[in-house]
């Protein structure tokens, strides 16, 4: 159960639907790090006497008696001001019913300091009848996509480059006004307070960009006491639990407006595996990936 400051209220049910919330991008993770250790010695004869030096080791495997970076947490990734121009697909559901295409919502390119995209990266597009929309992204980029539309709640897609090619998001399940309000009241609270704060959804995945459960996040600071983290648990959202389940899924609500820190660990008080920064907008849903990076 997790609200900074104060007791959470028991989570209620409300609809198994909201499961398809949590399909919040796929990206490449990015760099990790690895446990530095005594080259000179054997510290391990098996993973376990890794695991057991202490949190700074979760992860680590055994190899040739030297505690090493376990590859799930460690690799290589593009950095934004790297990347090369590519072509960013996006095929937008709704958040409910999955079979549900959302045609005409805008989509704009918008560089990560615009917080208010008032000076958009290239021309806007507009879904078409199938809920494909199509953006080219120039090299360097480094942002999110702003979405809107009367049939959803105003959002910010972060995106995350990809090694190389292009970059094709099979489903971008948006939430509407309706059940990002429900997303708040699931997670513990009693309404969004749309005039000042925002929702954050979050997906956690390993470097092979499989979801990965098991992963606890944190707000960096002094967290708002109205502020709630929030996981999956049986498709639905509840502060009952501190750590992702196998989809990788989870978020915050209330989050005042403004730049939030999230770091990712392995488990509660484990090695830390990310670290990133998410911009939060009044009124707006924003969705990221959480992938390992060099913190």
């Amino acid at each position: 159960m997790i609200r900074y400051m104060d007791p959470v209220p028991q989570p209620q049910r409300f609809t198994r639907g909201l499961a398809v919330l949590a399909a919040w991008g796929l990206v490449s993770w990015l760099a990790g790090c690895s446990v530095v250790v005594d080259a000179n010695r054997p510290q391990c004869s098996t993973d376990a006497d890794c695991t057991n030096r202490g949190p700074e080791f979760a992860g680590a495997v055994c190899k040739s008696g030297m505690c090493e970076g376990n590859p799930q947490w460690s690799c290589e990734a593009t950095q934004p001001a790297d990347a090369q121009g590519y072509k960013l697909t996006m095929h937008l559901t709704d958040a409910i019913d999955s079979t549900k295409v959302l045609p005409g919502v805008k989509a704009q390119l918008c560089r990560k300091l615009d917080v208010t995209c008032d000076s958009p990266v290239g021309a806007m597009a507009v879904a078409d009848e199938t809920g494909l929309v199509t953006l080219q992204v120039e090299k360097g980029f480094d942002g999110f996509v702003q979405l809107t539309d009367s049939k959803i709640a105003p959002s910010m897609y972060f995106l995350t480059p990809p090694a190389s090619g292009d970059l094709d998001l099979p489903m971008v399940p948006l939430a509407s006004p309706f059940i990002a309000g429900s997303i708040v009241f699931q997670a513990g609270g009693t309404t969004w307070a749309k005039d000042t704060s925002g929702i954050v959804l979050l997906t956690a995945f390993d470097c092979e960009g499989k979801a990965a459960a098991n992963i606890n996040f944190s707000i960096g600071g002094a967290p708002d006491p109205g502020t709630f983290i929030f996981y999956l648990v049986n498709a639905l959202p509840t502060t009952s639990t501190s750590v992702t389940d196998d989809t990788g899924y989870g978020g915050l609500v209330n989050v005042p407006a403004g730049v939030t820190t999230v770091t990712a660990s392995l488990g509660e008080g484990g090695r830390k595996v990310s670290q990133i920064s998410v911009l939060v907008r009044p009124g707006y849903v924003s969705y990221s990936s959480v992938t390992p990076n060099s913190l």
